[in-house]
């Protein structure tokens, strides 16, 4: 009795596509060893920020151990976990504490290493967009550009941010294309 029903909650899931959610999911699980403009060390170490904000166990270990092989530093890996604390203590965007925040982040992301302030501003991007904080997004979308990443390098950001994150990754895509076209014009 348990295998017919079995076969008929997979043949439902079929019906509403679930072949091809899990091809799309194993698809975006590969994006990290793509080539691609990120070097395969950016994407994890983005990854492993991702793992940790959504408190993954299986995926901070998975990304955590892969961005050391590929010979994360540990000025890197702190560089990633100090994002994620800055991330979490965003105030509400209309709070009275919102420019302080913004004082104290960019007195933390400068850096005269151009490397290092491109991952900070890259890492707090792919959170921004998980928590789908629109100033926020804007702001580290600006910051990003600012030090040199252009749009197509942010975009590869997307998709390991779908992974992590899943659809609602889709509804920050018109905040990106948005804060990218102020930003332009």
């Amino acid at each position: 009795m348990a295998a017919s029903n079995s076969a008929v909650l997979m043949k439902k899931a079929g019906d509403y596509g679930l072949q091809e959610f899990l091809e799309i999911m194993g698809e975006l699980s590969q994006e990290s060893t793509k080539k691609g403009l990120l070097a395969r060390l950016e994407k994890e170490l983005v990854t492993y920020a991702l793992a940790l904000y959504k408190n993954c166990q299986r995926c901070i270990t998975i990304h955590g151990d892969e961005s050391v092989k590929l010979g994360a530093s540990e000025v890197q890996v702190n560089s990633v976990k100090k994002v994620l604390f800055f991330m979490q203590a965003t105030p509400h965007s209309d709070s009275d504490l919102w420019c302080d925040w913004v004082d104290s982040w960019k007195d933390y992301s400068y850096s005269k290493v151009r490397e290092r302030r491109q991952l900070r501003e890259m890492t707090a991007l792919a959170i921004a967009i998980v928590m789908q904080h629109e100033k926020q997004i804007e702001l580290h979308l600006t910051m990003a550009l600012d030090v040199g990443i252009t749009i197509e390098q942010i975009f590869e950001i997307v998709p390991l941010v779908m992974l992590m994150d899943g659809a609602p990754t889709l509804s920050q895509i018109p905040a990106l294309i948005n804060g990218y076209e102020r930003y332009c014009g």
